[in-house]
This record gives C-alpha cells, structure tokens and sequence, in this order.
C-alpha cells in the first residue's frame, strides 16, 4: 500500500502462485530524500570538569569572602553572576555542537512514544 501519488514498479511476491495467508511483498518506490539541516549549538562539556577544582575555584573566588552588613544586594547579585559566569567560562569553554534540524523520525508522534513506553514496560513485567 502506498499513497496514490507515489507510483511503485518491480513488485514481486514471495511465495509467487501459492495460497498462503503471508507473503512477503517487495517493491521499488521512487522517493526524493531531502538533505538534512545541521543545527549549530554552543554547548559546554560540564562532564569534563573536575569537581575538586570548580570547588577550589568557587571558593578562592570574592563569593566565599566575607561581606559587609552594608553591602548591596543588587551588586551581591552582579557579583555572585560575573564569578560563576568567569569560572565556568575558565573551567569548561562553550564548543560547537553540530546536531541534525528537526526530529529524524516525524511520523513518531505523542501517541507512539506512549505506545511504545506502555510496550517496554509490558515486556519488563
């Protein structure tokens, strides 16, 4: 079965001349695939950082410093953003990750995605 406007040639049926209830139905389809868009993102590798080090990094930094009881909130807050910014900049640059546009399946909607969840978890039981 195809859409009426795709056209299908070199359709053989395997067994050929038996009754059976199966068979197995092979066929050319003439399809154009189009090429697929990448999607650039700046992504940062926080699995590589070392813990002990941005712990050694954040508290070598002004935020684990004593403040004064007049201080600002508003450049508490600069602060608090400019160090965490500044560390995780140092610790783990952002780097390009290159990643195909769109879903790669788009037939594969909501209700197949809890089809097959409901299916995975009927066979673990």
């Amino acid at each position: 079965m195809t859409f009426a406007d795709y056209a299908s040639y070199e359709i053989s049926v395997d067994p050929s001349g038996m009754f059976y209830d199966h068979a197995l139905v092979t066929c050319r389809l003439l399809a154009s695939v189009g090429q697929a868009t990448i999607a650039e993102r700046l992504v940062k590798g926080w699995r590589r950082v070392d813990r002990a080090i941005l712990r050694r990094a954040v508290e070598d930094s002004p935020l684990c410093q004593p403040v004064s009881d007049d201080a600002d909130v508003d450049d508490l807050f600069v602060t608090y953003f400019d160090v965490l910014r500044d560390v995780a900049d140092r610790l783990s640059p952002r780097h390009a990750l290159r990643r195909p546009a769109g879903r790669l399946a788009p037939w594969f909607d909501a209700d197949c995605r809890v089809a097959r969840r409901h299916c995975r978890r009927l066979e673990r039981k």
